[in-house]
C-alpha cells in the first residue's frame, strides 16, 4: 500500500536508511524536511513500512532528495511505484521537471531511473560522502 509519509513513519524509514545507505540521513534531516514542507509517501507491505520517498516540489522543478527500499523487499518494484507516484503527483502540481542525484556507483538506482526515462544531465563531483572520501553524483532529469 502506498500513503503519505508523516512524520510518525520517521523511526521505520530511519530503520531503511540506515540499512541501506552508505551514509544515511539523520533523524533531523527527515525533521527539516517536514519543516520545509517538502513531500513523501512510503510503501507498506502487510503495515511495515518497507519503502520511502522525499522530494521537493518548487514551482515548475520537483527534486527527488531521497528514495529508499528496505534490502528485502528490493526488486519488487516497490522503488518504481513511489517514483511513479512522484511523478504523477508532480505533473497534477504543474510541474514540468524532475531531478534527482544518484551516487556513480548505484547502477541498480540508475538503472531503474533510465527505465523510468530518466535522462542524464550532469555531475557534481565529490558531492556524496563515503567512508573513505567522497564520489561524484550524477545529477538525471525527466521531462514532465
Amino acid at each position: 500500500m502506498l500513503r503519505t509519509f508523516f512524520k510518525s513513519d520517521i523511526p521505520d524509514v530511519l530503520r531503511i536508511e540506515q540499512a541501506v545507505s552508505v551514509v544515511p540521513w539523520a533523524e533531523d534531516t527527515f525533521l527539516q524536511c517536514f519543516r520545509s514542507g517538502y513531500l513523501g509517501w512510503v510503501v507498506e507491505v502487510d503495515k511495515q513500512v518497507v519503502g520511502f520517498i522525499m522530494v521537493s516540489i518548487q514551482g515548475e522543478e520537483c527534486h527527488i532528495l531521497n528514495v529508499a527500499v528496505a534490502r528485502d523487499y528490493q526488486h519488487q518494484g516497490f522503488g518504481h511505484q513511489l517514483l511513479a507516484q512522484v511523478l504523477n503527483h508532480a505533473k497534477q502540481e504543474g510541474v514540468k521537471i524532475a531531478y534527482l542525484e544518484v551516487r556513480r556507483s548505484n547502477t541498480r538506482a540508475i538503472s531503474l531511473y533510465r527505465h523510468m526515462s530518466f535522462r542524464p544531465v550532469g555531475q557534481r563531483k565529490d558531492y556524496y560522502p563515503t567512508v573513505a572520501g567522497h564520489e561524484d553524483a550524477l545529477v538525471f532529469a525527466k521531462s514532465l
